[in-house]
């Protein structure tokens, strides 16, 4: 799921980003946000701070949906930012590459101004199975039901991939 910023298609790739664990390393050593607060932006929040000069976790509420025990050892990191009840509402380029964020808090309405390289997006997914609903059952999500076998309800149809309906996802 994207933010829905204006240049936020431009800046992907160079500099946006909806997987810590694949482009994680193109940023080591350098400042970086997270926009999330699910288990996803919390594990790239953990693994993002070994590899990182500095991590802001940007959410939305004031408090994260992703499990305790990993909000915990987050905050045990001195290079773990926590910057809630605040909305990232602008990416800043340099040179065509993203060079900072604006965040806005919800309480206050104070917007700050963030230098990062990266932008990790992590606020759920939305798979695009519209043009296959003839070949497939979907769940209230959208996601192609199949067993592990990847057959659908139509012979010779098989779905594979985050597109559907599975436990863990991997976007490559």
């Amino acid at each position: 799921r994207k933010l829905g910023l204006e240049n936020e298609e431009a800046l992907t790739g160079k500099g946006v980003s909806y997987c810590a664990t694949c482009d994680g390393a193109f940023f080591r050593g350098k400042d970086v946000a997270i926009a999330g607060g699910g288990n996803t932006a919390l594990e790239d929040a953990k693994y993002l701070s070994e590899i990182c000069n500095k991590v802001y976790l940007i959410h939305r509420r004031d408090e994260f949906r992703g499990d305790e025990g990993s909000v915990d050892e987050l905050k045990q990191k001195s290079n773990v930012e926590f910057i809630l009840n605040s909305n990232v509402i602008k990416l800043n380029e340099t040179d065509g590459k993203l060079s900072s964020i604006d965040v806005k808090n919800k309480e206050s309405e104070e917007v700050k101004k963030i230098d990062v390289s990266a932008i990790f997006i992590a606020v759920g997914q939305v798979p695009e199975n519209q043009n296959f609903v003839k070949f497939a059952d979907m769940d209230e999500k959208g996601y192609m039901l199949s067993g592990e076998d990847c057959h659908t309800k139509t012979p010779g149809i098989f779905v594979a991939g985050d597109n559907r309906v599975k436990e863990v996802r991997q976007l490559v």
